[in-house]
């Protein structure tokens, strides 16, 4: 069941200072009311009962303070209710201020098929407003894909592919970060250089660990990696274990070095493509500080381009300038963040890659830090040696954090002075393991149970390296699969879909433009690099394909396409809702152009229940007539400084809220209906009777009070009944 709007009871919200009521009962709705009556605080409710926000008053420097009538006291909260076609999901949505003086707000609604509504429904379209019309036609091409993405939940879409994209990423750049290669290569070698040959299987290992026991007769085969425990074992030596330990500690140090010196060209190689990147940005800064005032550079375009703002002046400095200048410009520095975010991108990626690969390498050397070895007194020359080399490659982390808008660029490769020198086994460690080694007893068993139990150690570490990389192997191949069939359904889904869209959009733009030149406008995905970047507008223009259409359209035009993609967005993914809020939607349209969205909002969505909210006379009065055929409510809406905004209510319109409130129940502001009512009854009555009464200066002639006219009424019967 689609939800329609029974009525709307708005409090102490925005430009309603007291309290209002749209007794609406499913039915569609015109308001007519000056510019600063208020009339977008209806608007302005509804975004805020779904949203809990109102997106042009939303900013770091306006807080939801801001949706409370300034003349509302702190004690009182403002509030929205609505009702609906279902009558279990009316609510009430409260705005207090707490004790710490932050606004809260809550719904008095908290059944989970309201919950469940409410969440479903802030997915929906259903308010539009003229400052958004021109956004999905002017923005940049990602940006347009971003909104349509939004509307049409293809969002939830592209976030996936962007998940499976940066798992692919990720695992490919930890399998380069890694530097796998390298440290089985350290591994071999420690291998060739204990049995004096290359070991590549389990096999070939157990038949040179055999070879090399059989002297010693264990009684024990080799014939898994279980049993070479078993052959240590049996292997007796007078070996100290803890120089055993000593020396894996050592050549750890020396197999860790090695490594870290194969992989200074690389580390430096991924330093200069992050010091490019940056430099690129370092020497255009002043583009990259427009991207500060994206946000400031639409609002801009928005003021300039709405009707209202007739001068031809920039709206910020007041420089002279003609609208169409500055619409141009603006549009030009727009194009150009859009293209500095790219860069953005491009350094952020680059940056991201040096710093995983350094802060492994810093890791490494941290774990040869942890060994309790480190810490004794003959091994200090060792430590300090470590940490140098963990001070070289720190050194670049803050070259690497480095924030282009801070002014300063990073050092480059020759400062940092990271080399293979860097790298080399000092001549300490290499003295201290030959010596350490000089204190293995000359035996043959202790000397083939230290190469038993290398070699042990080297193969299962090889093994381990293999499986890790394997692994990541297969989940990168996987992945690369995965997302490359995922983008071609995406692209195959998305292309259906604008297909489709594009139609409906076409016929409600063709129905407010007949007879132009403009023709079977359609919304394209955009690709660089086969991978889907945005879309845009494409359309027949005299015969021939075009695009975009802000070459070629003029503002009612583009308002027109503006207003046929949002109708079609409804149509299409609309499924909670049957209502559509209109705040001022056509103050750029030119005369034909308002008559023939009138006009299609009466054939082509009669079965929606519509809400307009206008400040055109002219249009109002076009739309008036058309609307007391089809049973619309029509009212006015006015503001003082003693009521704020409120509604010109009718006798009809009093009755009709009088019944209301007795029928629920709502006695707070019942007594003042009735007041108001009998008011009205009052004045029709002495007006006829033509009841004479004390003379009174201007607007005060019109504030009589009951008692006054009731007084004078009966003085005026009883001279009748004389």
């Amino acid at each position: 069941m689609q939800q329609k709007i029974k009525n709307i009871n708005i409090k102490g919200f925005r430009g309603v200072k007291d309290e209002i009521t749209l007794l609406l009962a499913e039915k569609s709705a015109l308001f007519y009311g000056d510019n600063g009556t208020g009339k977008s605080t209806i608007a302005d409710a509804v975004e805020w009962f779904y949203k809990d926000s109102v997106k042009h008053l939303s900013s770091e420097e306006i807080d939801k303070t801001a949706l409370r009538n300034s003349g509302l006291p702190e004690t009182e909260s403002s509030a929205v209710s609505i009702n609906f076609s279902q009558a279990n999901l009316e609510s009430t949505k409260s705005l207090s201020i707490n004790r710490a003086g932050r606004p809260t707000s809550t719904f008095s609604n908290t059944s989970d098929v309201f919950n469940e509504y409410s969440q479903n429904s802030e997915k929906e379209n259903l308010l539009l407003r003229y400052r958004n019309l021109e956004d999905f036609i002017r923005a940049p091409k990602g940006d347009k894909l971003k909104l349509l993405s939004e509307i049409i939940g293809y969002g939830e879409v592209t976030k996936v592919k962007e998940v499976i994209q940066k798992s692919f990423s990720a695992i490919k750049n930890e399998i380069g970060i890694q530097g796998f290669e390298n440290q089985i290569q350290s591994q071999q070698r420690l291998l060739i250089e204990k049995l004096g040959t290359n070991i590549t299987t389990e096999e070939q290992l157990f038949k040179e660990l055999n070879t090399l026991i059989s002297p010693l007769n264990t009684g024990v085969t080799v014939d898994s990696l279980e049993s070479i425990k078993i052959v240590i074992e049996k292997i007796k030596s007078p070996i100290d274990p803890k120089i055993l330990e000593e020396l894996k500690f050592l050549q750890n140090i020396c197999d860790v070095l090695v490594v870290l010196q194969k992989e200074v060209e690389a580390i430096n190689k991924e330093y200069q493509a992050y010091f490019d990147e940056f430099k690129k940005i370092f020497d255009d800064v002043e583009s990259i500080k427009q991207t500060l005032l994206k946000e400031v550079l639409l609002e801009g375009k928005d003021v300039i381009s709405n009707k209202i703002y007739t001068q031809n002046n920039c709206p910020l400095c007041l420089k002279e300038e003609k609208k169409e200048s500055l619409l141009s410009n603006i549009e030009k520095r727009l194009k150009e963040i859009e293209e500095s975010s790219e860069k953005l991108k491009e350094l952020e990626k680059a940056r991201n890659l040096i710093k995983l690969t350094v802060e492994e390498r810093v890791r490494r050397a941290n774990a040869l830090l942890t060994n309790p070895f480190i810490n004794e007194n003959r091994y200090s020359a060792t430590k300090s040696i470590i940490n140098g080399l963990k001070g070289k490659l720190s050194n670049y982390l803050p070259e690497i954090g480095l924030k282009v808008l801070a002014g300063k660029m990073p050092k480059s490769i020759l400062v940092l002075d990271l080399t293979e020198k860097d790298f080399i086994s000092n001549p300490t460690i290499e003295t201290q393991l030959a010596e350490l080694i000089k204190k293995v007893p000359k035996d043959a068993g202790s000397d083939i149970r230290v190469k038993v139990e290398f070699a042990q150690s080297a193969f299962i570490k090889i093994k381990e390296l293999n499986f890790t990389k394997g692994v990541l192997e297969i989940q990168k191949d996987s992945l690369g699969l995965i997302f490359n069939e995922f983008v071609k359904k995406q692209k195959e889904g998305l292309q259906t879909f604008l297909s489709s869209f594009s139609v409906a959009i076409n016929e409600y733009y063709q129905f407010m433009n007949t007879d132009e030149p403009f023709e079977n406008l359609e919304i394209v995905p955009m690709e660089e690099d086969e991978e889907l970047k945005g879309i845009t507008i494409q359309f027949t223009f005299n015969g021939k394909v075009v695009s975009p259409p802000i070459k070629y359209f003029s503002e009612s035009h583009i308002n027109c396409y503006g207003l046929s993609f949002f109708l079609a967005s409804i149509k299409a993914f609309n499924k909670l809702n049957k209502f559509i809020v209109f705040d001022d939607v056509i103050s750029s349209f030119d005369s034909n152009h308002r008559k023939r969205f009138a006009d299609l909002l009466f054939e082509k969505f009669s079965d929606y229940q519509i809400i307009l909210l206008t400040h055109e006379t002219e249009w109002f009065m076009y739309v008036k007539e058309l609307a007391k055929k089809k049973g619309w409510l029509i009212q006015q809406i006015n503001w003082n400084k003693d009521k704020g905004t409120h509604l010109e209510e009718t006798p009809s319109d009093l009755r009709e809220l009088i019944e209301y409130q007795i029928k629920n129940n709502i006695e707070s502001q019942l007594g003042n209906s009735i007041r108001k009512f009998l008011e009205h009854l009052l004045k029709h009555i002495c007006f006829n009777l033509e009841v004479k009464t004390n003379f009174r200066f201007n607007e005060i002639n019109e504030k009589r009070m009951p008692d006054e006219l009731i007084n004078e009424l009966k003085s005026i019967i009883n001279k009748k009944k004389l």
